[in-house]
C-alpha cells in the first residue's frame, strides 16, 4: 500500500510540473450500501487526456474500509452545443481495503465509468461520477461533490 501511495504522489507531481491544470475536489461516495467521504486530484495532461487520483473512506461500524482510485479520463469528443456540462469516460485501477483490528486484505480491481462536470462559479465545479468496479469485489458506486 505504501508503494501505491508513493506511485500516486510521483505521478501527480510529474503531471503538475508538466502543466498547471490541476483541480482538487471533495465529496460523498456511495458503494454497495456504504456511505463515505472522498478527496480527489484531477490533472489535465493534454487537451484530451487527464489523470485523476481519489481516496474514499467508507463509514462501517466494525470494519475499516477505504479505496484508492487511479483513473485516466478521455475528453476528445464533443456532445453538441452543451458547453456548460462536460462528460468524460474513464478507466483505471481501484485498490479496495477492508480490515478489522488491522487484519484484512486489499483487492485490486478495474474502474470503468463517466465523470459529469458542470461549473457552478468561476472557481467551483460540481461533479457526479457513476462507475462500475470490476474484479473480486465487483460493484457499482457513485461519487458526487465539488472541484475547487
Amino acid at each position: 500500500m505504501k508503494k501505491t501511495l508513493l506511485l500516486l504522489v510521483c505521478v501527480f507531481a510529474m503531471g503538475y510540473s508538466a502543466q498547471a491544470q490541476t483541480k482538487f475536489g471533495a465529496g460523498a461516495s456511495f458503494l454497495d450500501g456504504l456511505f463515505g467521504v472522498g478527496a480527489r486530484a484531477h490533472n489535465s495532461f493534454t487537451e484530451d487526456f487527464a489523470g485523476q487520483a481519489s481516496f474514499h473512506y467508507y463509514f462501517e461500524s466494525l470494519v475499516n474500509v477505504y479505496s484508492i482510485d487511479l483513473d485516466v479520463h478521455y475528453s476528445g469528443f464533443d456532445l453538441g452545443d452543451v458547453e456548460s456540462f462536460a462528460i468524460t469516460p474513464f478507466a483505471g485501477l481501484n485498490f479496495f481495503r477492508a480490515a478489522q483490528n488491522g487484519i484484512g486484505g486489499t483487492n485490486t480491481n478495474l474502474n470503468v465509468g463517466v465523470n459529469g462536470t458542470m461549473p457552478l462559479t468561476d472557481t467551483l465545479d460540481l461533479y457526479i461520477e457513476p462507475k462500475f468496479i470490476i474484479g473480486r469485489i465487483s460493484s457499482f458506486g457513485v461519487s458526487a461533490g465539488v472541484y475547487f
